[in-house]
This record gives structure tokens, sequence and C-alpha cells, in this order.
């Protein structure tokens, strides 16, 4: 197996239409975050330029989708074939419509898709999507943001959601680190990077004076026993344990007669 993941047949059922898209660089944005999550169906409606070429400085090595890209002078046309439609917004308003988070909102595109054609719907960069269009929207999507920050660019709402759209459809896996990574030690919290880093820095010096760092290997070398280190996360305990071990080495390095009493003494005993 070549562990790529292999794009559900669904996906060529998903359009992303963008009304009255003002610039496009952010027409390229959602291209290029179509194409990096499988979805190839875009749909700009009465866009205000819509030129390939400007749309390819955002989006390159994506002729395919660029090519392709759909133009309708209304909504209503946009959206006449799909049976199902999301639309986004930066808030929730004082309505009755149905509220989703993306991953949710995700969920139920997806299943929808293996049915029939879907749409999600993006407003315009400065205004966001007008309450007619809305009105045609089975659901609305809203991104979690910091309330002091919430704002988004289009190319940016557009990546969230087709993120969560293709984590979704491609039933990928929550991969979680090893409870030892993410444990918090009553004992000893867990050590900050720039303690890691001074440790494995002592490392390196140790390791080249005993002879077992190589030039032609030594950052080969480094970047694995980092990757062992970084793997196992470490407590401030355990990286003064190596410390302590590589501080031994070095004394036992300049000190090697009393390393031979010492074992003399060890055997006399």
């Amino acid at each position: 197996m070549s562990g790529q993941t292999i794009l559900p047949d669904l996906l060529s059922n998903i359009s992303v239409v963008l009304f009255e898209p003002q610039d496009d660089i952010n027409i390229g944005n959602t291209v290029r975050a179509c194409k990096n999550f499988g979805v190839r169906s875009i749909r700009l409606v009465n866009p205000a330029s819509g030129d390939a070429r400007r749309i390819s400085i955002s989006a390159p090595r994506a002729e395919d989708v660029i090519d392709n890209l759909e133009r309708f002078d209304d909504l209503e046309s946009a959206l006449a074939d799909c049976t199902f439609v999301l639309a986004t917004s930066a808030r929730e308003r004082r309505n009755k419509r149905l509220y989703l988070e993306p991953r949710g909102a995700a969920a139920e595109l997806v299943q929808m898709a293996s049915k029939g054609r879907v749409a999600v719907l993006f407003g315009r960069e400065d205004s966001g999507l007008p309450n007619f269009a809305l009105d045609r929207a089975n659901a609305i999507v809203t991104i979690p943001t910091d309330p002091e920050y919430s704002s988004l660019n289009l190319g940016q709402a557009v990546l969230l959601v087709m993120y969560e759209i293709f984590r979704v459809s491609t039933d990928a896996p929550i991969k979680r680190a090893p409870e030892h990574i993410v444990r918090a030690s009553s004992e000893s919290p867990l050590a900050e990077l720039a303690a890691i880093d001074r440790m494995v820095g002592h490392a390196e010096s140790v390791l080249t004076k005993v002879g077992f760092l190589k030039e032609q290997s030594r950052e080969h070398m480094m970047s694995t026993l980092r990757e062992m280190y970084m793997r196992t996360g470490l407590d401030e305990r355990e990286v003064s344990i190596w410390h302590g071990i590589f501080a031994q080495i070095q004394w036992g390095l300049k000190n090697p007669e009393k390393l031979v009493e010492d074992k003399a003494t060890s055997e006399e005993e």
C-alpha cells in the first residue's frame, strides 16, 4: 500500500459556490483549498472579475480546476441542481434557521452528497451573504473564533470547511499522542523545549568527545536522537537525569585514573 488517501466518489457531488466574489486572489485561495481536499466543482455567481491569470497567482498548478470554473448570473441558477445547501455566516442571527458548527455540518453534507449534488455557499468578502441567499440554505455553518477577532477571510473560511468535509468523507482516524506524551506529572512538570534543546546540545558535545558521532552521519544521528527524546515526552526531572549522565561521562573522560581506582575499590569490596 502506498499510504495515500483514496478520494471517495461523493466528493465529486460537492460544489463550492462563491456569491459575488470581489477579489480574484480570494477565488484562487478557494481553488487551492478545494483542490487540497478533493473538491473540484467551484461555481462563481456574478464575480467582480474572475480573471484566470490572476486566480492562478494564489492557486499554482491548479489549472484543471481553474479551467472548469462555472459562472452564473444569479444564485438561483447556481443552486438549481442541488438537493442540499450549506451557507456560511460569521455569526448566528436572531431567527429560526438551523445553525451548525463545521464538523457537524460536514457530516450532514457528506451524507447528503451520497444521494445527489450538494453545495457550500460563501458570501462576498465585504458583506457576507444577504438574507435571500441564506433563505436558500438548509442549514447555516458558523466557524467558532475568538470573539475579539472573529473575522476570517474568504480563503480561510473555505479551507476550514473543506478540511472538515475531507476528514468526514475519508473517515480519517483521529491520531492522538500516547498517554506518556501528554501526561501531567504531579511530581515533575513536562520539560520545556528550551531545556530539551540544552540537553540535546549536551549530548552532542559528549558523544563527539567519545567518538560516537562521525562527521558524515552527525546530522542524521542527532536528528534521530532528538526524535527519540521528543517522542518520550520528558519531564524536568528526567532531563536533569540525562544531564547528570552526560556530566558523569565528561568527568570520566577527564579523570580516567579515578575511574580505574573506583573500579578496583569496587572489585575489592
